[in-house]
């Protein structure tokens, strides 16, 4: 374990005040851990390693030679001049790219341009500095395309191209004679994923875990390949297999890096281990959600569910995180996967929480946003549990992805009759089920019902936080639209106001708003009804009048979040069971590619 505590670091956006992000470190304990266990870890965290550099790219393709220019001007800089290089780089490294996801803009160089420039005269880049100084000091947005698709693509010509465009792992590109194709990633970054291959044939070597090696083997496949049978072999063995060691890997994961069609998938790996403390009441959850099904408020239910096809749910530790996991000021708190619609229906899904990852970020922000805006009377009784209703409730809105049913009207993927409106709409649907099914918990005795409110006022405090900016991003607008939603339905109470407001909830309110909006998104994602999707967004998502407000008092609390991952030790061929420390920007993934 370590003894180092957050620190923060200053950045600033165009139109936005100064803010600051915490880099707090995760601890990792390999005590119990045999040598080959030792051996598997290290090899399966350089196989993640090698996505980050994917997930540059697909973000912005500029940041390996932004990186390279604001080093070379930080080795001429001098006191507060190299700080501001320094400080730069590591935003950059912890937003894994020159744009922040929240807002969607990218952070500036804290150096007076003029004075940029001599530095840059004196590293000799001064060509350089021109071509790339708009991403250090104009006021730029991430693109919706990312580098997903050309700028230029229209929907007209997208839908005209063939189907190999329109797969999660494709990315569509504009060629030297004007003609587009479509090219897999897995052929498309070819160097990166070997390399990531090469370390999982080594992990192979080193468990004796029949199912999980054939996970490798399968995975080592889809690197090769990239096809959806390739993927769906892999997903499939990973759902069944059981070893304790674990890893995600893939060029394409969630879609909210592609904010124009909201269906490429953005590279990531995770490297992690199976956290046993809560395994008694994650199999209890996981037996109550055949009732959790019949009984949900929405008009399309599963039946007769198939036991073999339940969604199995792991509390784990996190040893490394890259690409789309390290996209400040967003923290991935817990997942559903695999994120194919057919698989999920037909073979399940693992939905993690991520408990260690989840414990360095609270040391970051702590309870601040409790003491700022609850009702003390509220925040007395539940403060103390919170973080643990919190992350209870993140579970169960992972469970809620794999929930509900297609209309057989509308089979298939619900994100292609949805598109843009898909992403705000499932996250929105996902934490409604969260909050419906925590109580549902409650009343099978399998948590108190202490438990249960703490985790509705856990979603209280994300809603508000989620004030603090423009609705955007698609978790932003899903929490946007419960605070409006909740709001409309009398279960939020106010008690005072200006810098003086703080909020309660109105529990039997709270109770008949979740599920009357449970049902009516739930029936809007069955029947793929993106007109009445966008209805509803257009009356509930909205810029509130109270974001001024929030962002006064929220001023000091750090919005940036980054996470410092130890590392194995490496000498003579193996991996040590020692844990080393980097800084921040240190971190191997940061120097892939």
């Amino acid at each position: 374990m370590h003894d180092r505590q957050p620190v923060f670091i200053p950045y600033r956006q165009h139109g936005e005040p100064p803010r600051r992000a915490g880099i707090s470190p995760v601890d990792f304990d390999l005590s119990g851990l045999g040598d080959s266990q030792v051996q598997l870890l290290g090899h399966l965290c350089r196989a993640a390693d090698a996505m980050n550099s994917i997930f540059r790219d697909q973000a912005c393709a500029e940041t390996p030679r932004i990186t390279r220019l604001v080093s070379a001007m930080m080795d001429q800089a001098e006191g507060q001049e190299r700080e501001a290089c320094r400080h730069y780089l590591d935003i950059l490294n912890l937003q894994n790219g020159p744009f922040s996801l929240l807002p969607r803009k990218n952070h500036l160089l804290d150096i007076p341009q003029a004075r940029a420039v001599v530095l840059a005269v004196q590293a000799g880049i001064a060509k350089e500095f021109h071509a790339l100084s708009r991403y250090l000091y104009q006021d730029l947005s991430l693109p919706e395309k990312a580098n997903f698709y050309p700028d230029d693509l229209t929907d007209e010509v997208f839908r005209e191209l063939p189907d190999l465009a329109r797969e999660v792992n494709a990315t569509v590109a504009r060629q030297d004679d004007g003609s587009l194709v479509a090219i897999r990633n897995e052929q498309r970054y070819a160097s990166a994923c070997q390399t990531a291959a090469g370390h999982l044939r080594e992990a192979r070597n080193h468990t004796d875990n029949l199912r999980f090696r054939m996970y490798l083997d399968a995975k080592i496949e889809e690197l090769n390949s990239g096809t959806e049978e390739a993927r769906r072999i892999a997903e499939y063995l990973w759902i069944r297999h059981d070893s304790p060691i674990d890893i995600v890997i893939s060029t394409a994961i969630e879609v909210y890096l592609d904010a124009w069609k909201n269906n490429k998938g953005a590279a990531a790996g995770s490297v992690m281990v199976v956290n046993r403390e809560a395994e008694k009441l994650l199999r209890a959850i996981i037996d109550l959600v055949p009732l959790l099904e019949a009984t949900a408020p929405w008009t399309h239910r599963r039946t007769g569910m198939d036991a073999t096809v339940l969604p199995r749910l792991r509390f784990v530790d996190v040893l490394n995180w890259t690409g789309d996991y390290v996209t400040s000021p967003m923290t991935t708190i817990a997942q559903s996967l695999p994120n194919d619609q057919w698989v999920a229906k037909n073979v399940g899904t693992v939905n993690m929480v991520y408990r260690n990852t989840g414990k360095a970020v609270h040391r970051i922000s702590g309870d601040f946003i409790a003491r700022e805006f609850l009702h003390r009377e509220v925040e007395e009784r539940y403060g103390a549990v919170i973080f643990e209703a919190g992350q209870l409730h993140s579970a169960l809105h992972e469970i809620g992805h794999t929930t509900g049913v297609q209309a057989a009207s509308h089979p298939g993927e619900p994100r292609g009759y949805l598109e843009e409106e898909y992403s705000a709409l499932e996250e929105a649907r996902a934490e409604l089920f969260g909050m419906w099914a925590m109580e549902r918990l409650a009343d099978r005795g399998l948590v108190s019902m202490e438990m249960a409110f703490a985790g509705q006022y856990s979603m209280l405090l994300s809603m508000i936080t989620s004030l603090k900016f423009a609705p955007d991003q698609a978790h932003t607008k899903a929490r946007n639209m419960l605070f409006h939603y909740f709001d409309d339905h009398r279960a939020i109470v106010r008690h005072g106001a200006g810098a003086q407001l703080r909020f309660s909830l109105d529990l039997e309110a709270l109770r008949d708003a979740v599920e009357s909006m449970l049902r009516t998104l739930g029936d809007l994602k069955a029947v793929g009804d993106k007109a009445g999707a966008r209805a509803f967004r257009e009356v509930y998502c909205f810029t509130d009048p109270l974001r001024p407000e929030i962002e006064a008092r929220t001023k000091d609390a750090p919005l940036g979040r980054g996470l410092l991952f130890p590392e194995l030790t490496f000498g003579n061929g193996r991996f040590e069971p020692e844990l080393d420390y980097p800084d921040f920007s240190g971190q191997r993934k940061f120097g892939q590619g």
